[in-house]
């Protein structure tokens, strides 16, 4: 008697077990996992590309590669670093989807993959992220996608492509850069030291002084006009600034000054003349502020005085004098306190 009761509920046991196991996929999403695929459709022509655009809480970076090579931020119309921007396109060609979260469009703004906004005003914080777009010169899309916020427990971001309900999960997040001067070649200056054949400082209410010198072997001979001359270690110390000089953010007028009070600025001049004729007119501005750091506006010269270039030497000078004041010109230079103190020998 027991052994047909046995079986009966032994197989009341696989049958119930059985429904269980279909009613549980009814009510229970199973986790989807994507096939392992890049963020790109294909392999990235860099021939083609012609300009990466990322937006983010209202405001925008437009990187445009120029016909004559190189790259150049648009808002600020300054010359990019091309090694960010390699640096940039490299992780994102390295980017493999993960699993996919869903396809849901109205879970978006919880992974904070809404689609920008037209009016910058409707950007909210929480629900929109980092919008990339990659376009070909006739402007027309090479990739187009949405970057969310990071994963909560674990790491990992959430993505989507524009056009797209897919949210996916990248296995490692991806730092962006959303401040155009974060993308700025920064370098002003590369002077080497034995190219410098004078340098004059003055400066309104510090040191002011005159140095010389006839050959790159022989010592620096001072003005006596001036009292105030710095010894070899002060001259070396402004040398090796020359030879490596940049810049922090990129002011394309003089706003900077209208946010301050003008009697907070001390101003001095840097006269910087090399043996080939080329002469840098530094103007250095301090900002009395708490992080103490200056601004300054650079420009090149060429001294007919003491040049002994041939005419085609000379012509060279010409253009790469004009190719660089139109790139800084009109433009200034927020530079760090030690920089500014190292070119002006001040304490």
């Amino acid at each position: 008697m027991f052994k047909p009761l046995l079986l009966i509920t032994f197989s009341l046991f696989i049958i119930g077990g059985g429904l269980l196991f279909f009613q549980d996929g009814a009510y229970f999403t199973k986790p989807h996992v994507s096939k392992v695929e890049r963020l790109f459709p294909e392999q990235l022509d860099t021939k083609a590309l012609n300009q990466i655009k990322i937006e983010s809480q209202g405001t925008s970076v437009n990187l445009i590669q120029l016909k004559g090579g190189g790259w150049k931020e648009q808002s600020l119309d300054y010359r990019a670093d091309p090694i960010s921007i390699q640096d940039f396109l490299l992780k994102l060609s390295q980017i493999r989807l993960g699993d996919l979260v869903t396809n849901n469009p109205d879970y978006h703004g919880r992974f904070q993959l809404l689609t920008p906004p037209e009016n910058k005003q409707d950007w909210e914080v929480d629900r929109h992220g980092f919008a990339i777009s990659l376009f070909r010169g006739d402007g027309t899309s090479i990739l187009s996608f949405i970057l969310g916020k990071n994963r909560t427990n674990g790491p990992g971001q959430y993505v989507r492509h524009r056009g797209s309900d897919k949210v996916f999960l990248i296995p490692e997040g991806i730092p962006i850069d959303i401040d155009a001067n974060d993308w700025l070649k920064k370098d002003l200056l590369s002077l080497e030291p034995n190219q410098v054949q004078s340098i004059v400082l003055k400066n309104v209410k510090g040191r002011s002084f005159s140095i010389n010198r006839s050959s790159a072997e022989m010592d620096w001979n001072a003005n006596t006009e001036f009292t105030d001359v710095p010894d070899s270690d002060k001259v070396t110390t402004l040398l090796n600034k020359l030879e490596n000089l940049s810049f922090s953010k990129l002011y394309l007028n003089d706003a900077v000054f209208q946010q301050s009070d003008t009697s907070d600025l001390k101003e001095a001049i840097l006269f910087v003349s090399l043996f080939d004729s080329r002469v840098y007119t530094l103007n250095i501005s301090k900002i009395e502020a708490p992080n103490e750091n200056y601004i300054l506006s650079i420009r090149m010269g060429i001294s007919m005085l003491s040049s002994g270039n041939s005419e085609t030497e000379d012509s060279k000078l010409r253009e790469e004098m004009e190719i660089y004041n139109q790139q800084v010109n009109g433009r200034f230079f927020e530079i760090s306190s030690w920089e500014g103190k190292d070119l002006l020998l001040s304490e």
